[in-house]
């Protein structure tokens, strides 16, 4: 378990687009976002919620393997008054049509009271291509609604070899069947700068030292995963109470701190969605995988600014319906469900089952920890849990196929329990969580046996003091995760500054810190080079 307060302001494509609304300006989705996908497209979430009624895609940018066949894009209607209507068609970009894929046209209709989402499915070629290409799809000529604000959207058709994972049996493997370890980094940012209202331009707001993570600085440490936090509030765009006033809002250029109490957007520059899709995006192209994680969760109209006991049950199902929505076809992305559960150590847990509520959801508890300038509060608040399954079946019911990690309670830290309250997947697509911030035997027994049982383990956070010569504990895990295949990664590339452990960086450059930054940077480096016992 980390410092969760740690946290501080510091290929080709192709379009889909959405043209003018009935009375209404043109809006158009950034090109910016891509997302690579084995099946069909995933795309950049966008806002469709500028008119009472209006029509768009759910997200602004798709990237597809050309293997899958097709490239899928989702419309979506806000709002359920009346009958509408609204047509589409695909153009060239770099693909060329009857060449590369078929050109599509047509119209999407929703009945009055009908808000179901409608798919346009554009078949790929099979042509064998070196580069990625692209092409656009326009909706236009829309009758009883206006245009969200993402009226276009660009979709990449990547060739084979693109990076991808999946689970066979205890090991993870590559698009080509072989044996993969995800060495990586966590990126710290997304979890907390949105809905603390530090940089309502940049969700990332500065925290690897430029204003968004460099993923090529990050590939020259050896690594081939990068972990990025989210928040579930800032993610699906609510607005909510900052209950103990550690936050703070931008009006008109000037920021003020927030009082207790203020009711704030978890999302304030409305660009929330298109930055973790352009993150995607970004770290897939310099051939990295990602692991999604819902970090900050809080139930009701709390905002979610510190770590809670447990995923909630108003917002984290949706937050999964929706990301796995949009994620679902890029191979490369991984789940994880939640990130450091501690039923098993909160007063406000209403009984003594923590193990079957982490698996079932549907437990009470009885306090919201929250932020505040001073320290953190704990709101007095009833609320239920969602559990592993509940989220777990959420992913699947998307359609989605990707990799997802579950953990244990006492912060994710305790892997003795992870067989007996692990999810059932449909999908045989499961694998477990260790935090790993301290020598731990046990832990190490437990990964064994888990491996043993069949599943894959993922170190999804580990770290160790800054200073000295060597890591003391990262020494010793890593090497143990290499001989039993666990993959990890590090907490944290962010530049900090002043802290005594668990920053991996110094600068914008990736320089390492003393100690633990050199260690593992060198260690990372020897594995990419294919030895196979590293100091």
């Amino acid at each position: 378990m980390k410092n969760s307060n740690a946290v501080r302001c510091v290929s080709a494509l192709f379009v889909i687009g959405l043209l003018s609304a009935c009375g209404d300006s043109t809006g158009t989705g950034s090109a910016a976002a891509s997302l690579v996908a084995t099946a069909s497209a995933t795309s950049t979430p966008a806002d469709t919620t500028s008119s009472p009624t209006s029509i768009g895609f759910s997200i602004s940018a798709y990237n597809v393997l050309q293997s899958a066949g097709s490239a899928t894009v989702t419309v979506t209607r806000n709002g359920s008054s009346g009958a509408v209507s609204v047509s589409y068609a695909t153009a060239n970009g770099t693909a060329i049509a009857g060449e590369n894929y078929t050109a599509e046209s047509g119209a999407l209709t929703w009945a009055d009271g009908d808000t179901t989402v409608r798919n346009v499915v554009v078949p790929l070629s099979a042509s064998k291509i070196s580069n990625a290409i692209n092409f656009s799809v326009t909706l236009s000529d829309p009758s009883g609604a206006s245009l969200g604000a993402t009226a276009s959207t660009l979709v990449t058709i990547n060739p084979a070899g693109s990076v991808a994972v999946s689970v066979s049996g205890n090991r993870l493997i590559d698009a080509q069947g072989n044996e993969l370890q995800l060495r990586g980094v966590n990126v710290s940012g997304l979890e907390a700068v949105a809905i603390l209202g530090w940089s309502p331009s940049n969700p990332w707001g500065g925290q690897t030292g430029t204003p968004t993570p460099d993923w090529s600085t990050i590939k020259t440490w050896g690594t081939n995963a990068v972990r990025l936090p989210l928040n579930e509030a800032s993610w699906l765009g609510l607005s909510c109470i900052d209950e103990g006033g550690f936050g703070s809002t931008v009006t008109n250029g000037v920021r003020t701190q927030n009082k207790p109490g203020t009711t704030i957007k978890a999302d304030p520059g409305n660009n929330y969605q298109d930055t973790v899709a352009s993150s995607v995006a970004g770290a897939t192209a310099a051939g990295l995988y990602v692991i999604l994680d819902l970090h900050w969760a809080a139930p009701g109209d709390i905002c979610p600014n510190l770590q809670n006991a447990m995923a909630d049950a108003d917002h984290s199902v949706a937050f999964w319906t929706s990301v796995a929505s949009a994620f679902k076809n890029s191979p490369n992305v991984i789940f994880e469900l939640f990130n450091e559960p501690f039923l098993d150590m909160t007063q406000a847990l209403v009984g003594d089952t923590p193990g079957p509520d982490l698996l079932n959801g549907g437990a009470t508890l009885t306090s919201v920890t929250a932020a505040a300038p001073s320290n953190s509060i704990n709101v007095a608040y009833n609320w239920q849990t969602a559990g592993m399954q509940q989220m777990l079946d959420a992913v699947r019911a998307t359609g989605a196929t990707n990799v997802v990690l579950t953990s244990t309670n006492s912060y994710a830290s305790d892997l003795g329990e992870w067989l007996q309250y692990k999810p059932t997947d449909s999908a045989n697509q499961l694998a477990a969580v260790w935090h790993a911030y301290f020598n731990s035997p046990s832990n190490m027994t437990a990964a064994e046996a888990i491996k043993a049982a069949g599943y894959p383990v993922i170190i999804t956070e580990y770290g160790d003091v800054i200073g000295g010569t060597t890591a003391p504990w990262a020494s010793v895990l890593l090497p143990f995760a290499d001989a039993h295949n666990l993959s990890y990664l590090g907490w944290t590339w962010d530049v900090w500054g002043g802290q005594t452990a668990n920053d991996l960086i110094t600068d914008a450059a990736g320089d390492p810190t003393q100690g633990y930054g050199t260690y593992v940077k060198a260690h990372y480096l020897c594995r990419a080079a294919g030895t196979s016992n590293c100091p």
